[in-house]
């Protein structure tokens, strides 16, 4: 199991929620070396790698830099993990 070791009140990497609980876009560290990122779905996201869109941090079902740990309806708020660098 996953959890927050930025001390990051509330984050829990397998909710998800239909209103937001953080600023989309919040960042926080995980165990395991793990970077998480606060999004939005913007269509149903299964578990696997998806896409983040930076400008927005709204999460799409297409194989990207991310990992989706627990799956995410249409609409719904949660984390999703880093799982790649971007590249420039």
């Amino acid at each position: 199991m996953s959890y927050s070791t930025s001390g990051l009140a509330g984050a829990n990497f397998d909710r998800r929620t239909t209103a937001p609980e953080h600023t989309l876009g919040t960042i926080t560290f995980g165990n395991d070396n793990t970077l998480w990122i606060y999004v939005l779905a913007g269509a149903s996201v299964a578990t696997g790698t998806c896409t983040v869109t930076t400008s927005t941090n709204v999460v799409t079902d297409t194989a990207g830099n991310h990992t989706a740990d627990t799956a995410f309806a249409s609409g719904d708020y949660g984390w999703v993990r880093q799982t790649a660098k971007a590249t420039a």
